[in-house]
């Protein structure tokens, strides 16, 4: 009888660890359907939306003209006028760089600052 006995905890065992073991492995959806990453402004973060200058430099262009405007960091920039539903606003060719840490490329408008200059050596000892 004692076989039997340690038989059917071994299958109460099994069981349980089955069930507990459920849920943890998701599976993946097959190749192709896998989830895209959010556009921004539908499920991501909101998209920033251009600054009234950007409106000013296509006033009176056309789509696709080249327009200078000045940024806050990196000065004057070539844009591209670009349609969008409030009108046509400079885009510019690359995305102003994300504002950094004072000292950094992107803090001093792309140019980086220069290291400090190194400590002067100790006086000789006597």
């Amino acid at each position: 009888m004692k076989p039997l006995l340690s038989l059917s905890r071994a299958s109460i065992l099994l069981v349980i660890l089955a069930l507990s073991n459920t849920g943890q492995a998701q599976p993946q959806p097959p190749y192709g359907e896998q989830k895209k990453p959010p556009e921004a402004g539908k499920d991501g973060p909101p998209r920033r939306e251009p600054p009234p200058q950007a409106y000013e430099a296509c006033k009176d262009k056309k789509e696709g003209a080249v327009v200078q405007i000045t940024t806050p960091r990196e000065g004057k920039i070539s844009a591209t006028c670009t349609t969008s539903p409030k009108g046509l606003f400079a885009r510019p060719e690359r995305p102003p760089a994300p504002p950094g840490p004072p000292g950094s490329a992107s803090a001093s408008g792309g140019q980086a600052s220069a290291p400090p200059p190194p400590p002067p050596p100790p006086p000789p000892k006597k």
